[in-house]
């Protein structure tokens, strides 16, 4: 019981830059729905993909930071006049575990 619940709520936040969120969300802080990582269109990219990337996580089109950024996760976006933004997820909170 306890233990789901803990990786229940990782899974909607962040620790440190998001390196390694695995979660679900899918829409950018502005409201923009994110480009599946392995679509070419409406954005043309070449560098993230889940072939490029097999270990970041890149299969849909959830929020990811596969190369790291200080800012958190990100995703190409549908919109034509905004190619990539930053996603707002939120940090996960610190668990102190008593021994």
């Amino acid at each position: 019981g306890i233990t789901l619940l803990l990786s229940l709520s990782l899974t909607d936040c962040i620790l440190g830059n998001g390196k390694d969120y695995r979660g679900t969300i899918a829409k950018t802080g502005s409201g923009k729905t994110c480009q599946a990582w392995s679509s070419q269109t409406p954005q043309t990219h070449e560098y993230f993909t889940p072939l490029t990337h097999p270990h970041a996580g890149l299969e849909q089109n959830y929020c990811r930071n596969p190369d790291g950024d200080i800012n958190g996760p990100w995703c190409y976006t549908t919109d034509l006049r905004k190619a990539w933004d930053y996603c707002e997820i939120p940090k996960c909170p610190a668990y102190h575990i008593c021994l």
